[in-house]
């Protein structure tokens, strides 16, 4: 119990003195300049000092431990492993906001976004039609959110309007536990305790309710989120935003791992926020797609949309343009693995967003219902709204 008491401690001082070391990592030269042409560059740098204490820490541990070869050769690893595991997450914090930027994948005028019988109904609005989180490829492959917003400046003429992308990206909160292994931790920081008074595992927040996990964002220090400035025109906008995650041989967490993202777009003194939970996964749960909540809208500054309420698009910013005929269910995209992700009635009033296929039969279209609800449906399914 002495040597075990004796490891536990050398291994705090140790990793508490790379930790300090490793506060002094950096992002951009003195000049304001970026130090590194890619994240992946940043990270791995940065991570240099993370896998020199980790592997450090293990190793000196394994020494104090001594007699039992087994016992210490299975604490030693796994006291380097949290170390190099804590501060790769300090590594990917530091460098992921720099490094990530959005790219626009196609733009409507308003002509193509709204119908006639909207743009005579025409004032200043922004909203976020659409966000969707997908994870696809391998696990080396990161999470790619796409949104969707529709922008009116009162000015018809105006072009290149000045823009703000917020992203806001959390990791379910963790720690290292008095036995080096990864678990759960609360607002506090301490570990989260199981009925037993036993600390959970990482790999268990995956089947906890949300609302029982604590965040952590990835970025900066003292940061909540990071920002993009941009320059939009009025129409309907389409939009990816990689989100910058390490390779899982540097950060080999336990998947999948829950995560959440919330991004707002603010333009001419109005934001629209939406919120989607998601996780990242192996290489068995992949192809999936998750779904955003229903946007949020805000004027003149009253602050960031709390996520997951309720937007109301009965105000003249939605016009209808078709109706359900029959109960339909909503998928998530157009192609042969979509997955229903809602159900509409008969008589929903919706508008069409995108046109998959040209061809009937197998026309597909994106629509967007009046409380905020996107998805697919067989564009056999619409009747015109006269």
């Amino acid at each position: 119990m002495m040597q075990m008491g004796g490891a536990r401690w050398f291994k705090r001082i140790t990793a508490g003195a790379v930790l300090v070391v490793y506060a002094a990592g950096c992002t951009h030269m003195p000049s304001g300049e970026k130090a590194f042409d890619s994240f992946e560059s940043c990270f791995a740098s940065n991570l240099g000092l993370a896998a020199v204490g980790g592997i450090g820490v293990g190793l000196l541990t394994k020494n104090i431990l001594g007699n039992d070869k087994g016992s210490a050769n299975a604490v030693g690893a796994a006291a380097g492993i949290a170390t190099a595991a804590l501060i790769g997450m300090t590594a990917w914090r530091k460098c992921a906001a720099v490094y990530s930027k959005s790219e626009p994948v196609a733009q409507q005028s308003e002509a193509q976004a709204l119908p006639a019988a909207a743009r005579r109904q025409r004032k200043q609005s922004l909203n976020l039609d659409k966000l969707e989180m997908r994870v696809e490829g391998t696990e080396n492959d990161p999470p790619v959110p796409e949104f969707s917003f529709t922008f009116l400046a009162e000015d018809p003429a105006a072009k290149d309007i000045k823009a703000r992308f917020r992203h806001k990206v959390e990791i379910v909160r963790f720690m290292a536990d008095s036995e080096d292994k990864l678990v759960l931790a609360d607002a506090k920081g301490n570990a989260m305790l199981d009925a037993a008074g036993k600390p959970i595992p990482l790999e268990a927040a995956i089947r906890m309710p949300r609302e029982r996990l604590q965040w952590v964002t990835i970025a900066d220090e003292g940061k909540d989120d990071y920002v993009e400035d941009v320059v939009i025109q009025q129409g309907r906008g389409t939009f990816h935003h990689k989100l910058q995650i390490p390779p899982r041989a540097q950060l080999p967490l336990p998947l999948p791992v829950p995560m959440r993202y919330t991004l707002t777009v603010e333009a001419e003194h109005m934001k629209s926020a939406s919120t989607v939970d998601f996780a990242l996964l192996d290489k068995s749960g992949r192809p999936k797609r998750y779904a955003g909540s229903p946007a949020v809208n805000s004027v003149d500054g009253n602050g960031t949309p709390a996520a997951g309420a309720t937007r109301s698009l009965k105000d003249g910013s939605f016009v209808a343009t078709h109706a359900v005929k029959h109960k339909t269910s909503l998928f998530d995209n157009s192609g042969p693995k979509r997955t229903a992700i809602a159900s509409l009635n008969a008589g929903t009033r919706v508008r069409i967003a995108q046109e998959a296929h040209a061809k009937k039969p197998t026309s597909w279209v994106q629509i967007d219902t009046d409380q905020g609800t996107s998805g697919w449906i067989p564009a056999s399914a619409l009747v015109k709204v006269k």
